[in-house]
């Protein structure tokens, strides 16, 4: 099975950055090319075919899933006017699970080549896409499924928002023409302008040079940070992590000086100014005497309480290894929380200024950390 196409990000911090995606787009693409179990030509005989990338083949006609796809997104449209988020929200889950059932054994239309059908036209539009934008002179720096991230060249957010709204245009021009030129069909591919980041960091892989997929963080129109993938929206990182950095992104989003920053935040860890938010929080998936081959902290720590109950366990690291937290009884390791918890954040951000965690604390460069 064939997924969205991802693709390898061009790491970097960038000003005003644009952010188009299709509305709906499997269930759009399924309208468009109608991608139809009862309009699927498994032997691709026969006249007027809709060929899709993967090789299947489909009949030039309307048929049932797309008039189904349509009905629902009328409705779902209605729901949004008035206001109603519940249906809205039921109505666009019921509308993804088409392209899922399609792919399920399960299902009584199960097809992999129909399913395929469907991811295999979205991959080819949003390369397409990502073409065509880079074509009038902008740069794409990361496409997920159904979206793009475009680096605009505006000077502020007023121009960026006029690009925005001039290569929405451009797109949905485009696909009308491609759709009815190259398959004579209706284009029902929907492009949206969907948002503007004043700011927005792109990060590395971790030690590498290569950059990340679905993990970014940007300031939006409105000042406020959105975070996809990253340590602050994670479940098992420290509340110490995601303070710092949500703290740390606002400063460099704001372009504030952030090498004393650091250094302030690592100090006040050692201090204990920190302590409540050195909590981790695991969950344990089955019986604790079932853990043989590893032992991980989470079940080192449950493992101290004489009768754990429960499917969850927090505890914190000390100097003599993970401790429940009703039952600490040494010294906190903050060397623990700086290496695993802190400097990892730290070089996800300071590795586009060509220094490292341990250079900055050891005061080994001299950085100009404002200079962006």
């Amino acid at each position: 099975m064939t997924g969205g196409y991802v693709m390898d990000s061009k790491s970097g911090i960038y000003d005003f950055l644009l952010v188009l995606d299709f509305k709906s787009l499997y269930p759009s693409l399924m309208r468009t090319f109608n991608i139809d179990p009862l309009s699927y030509v498994e032997d691709c005989k026969g006249k007027d075919l809709i060929k899709a990338p993967n090789g299947a083949c489909f009949k030039n006609q309307d048929g049932i899933m797309g008039e189904l796809v349509e009905t629902l997104l009328k409705s779902r449209d209605k729901a949004k006017k008035n206001k109603n988020e519940l249906q809205r929200y039921a109505i666009k889950i019921l509308l993804n699970s088409f392209f899922g059932v399609l792919a399920n054994p399960n299902c009584r239309f199960f097809s992999l080549d129909i399913a395929n059908a469907i991811t295999h036209f979205g991959q080819k539009v949003i390369k397409l896409t990502a073409e065509k934008v880079e074509g009038e002179g902008y740069k794409v720096i990361y496409s997920d499924t159904d979206s793009v991230f475009v680096v605009s060249n505006a000077k502020s957010l007023k121009e960026a928002e006029e690009i925005g709204n001039k290569l929405n245009n451009f797109l949905n021009k485009f696909f009308n023409e491609y759709v009815k030129k190259e398959y004579k069909r209706e284009n029902k591919l929907e492009m949206e302008y969907e948002k503007c980041f004043v700011r927005f960091l792109m990060p590395r892989v971790r030690g590498s040079q290569t950059g990340a997929k679905k993990r970014y963080a940007g300031l939006n129109s409105k000042d406020k940070i959105e975070v996809t993938g990253m340590e602050a929206v994670r479940g098992d990182w420290t509340e110490l992590a995601k303070k710092f950095q949500m703290e740390l992104l606002d400063k460099v989003f704001h372009k504030k000086e952030i090498n004393s920053y650091i250094k302030k935040f690592v100090e006040d860890v050692k201090k204990g100014k920190y302590d409540k938010l050195l909590v981790y929080r695991k969950q344990i998936r089955k019986p604790l005497e079932e853990y043989v081959k590893t032992t991980p902290p989470h079940i080192k720590a449950a493992r101290k309480l004489k009768n754990f109950k429960g499917k969850f366990i927090e505890y914190v690291l000390t100097e003599d290894g993970p401790e429940p937290l009703e039952e600490i009884k040494h010294k906190l390791d903050y060397k623990h929380y700086i290496d695993k918890q802190v400097k990892p954040i730290a070089d996800s951000i300071l590795d586009f200024f060509d220094v490292s965690f341990d250079e900055l604390l050891e005061g080994s460069k001299q950085k100009d950390l404002f200079s962006f």
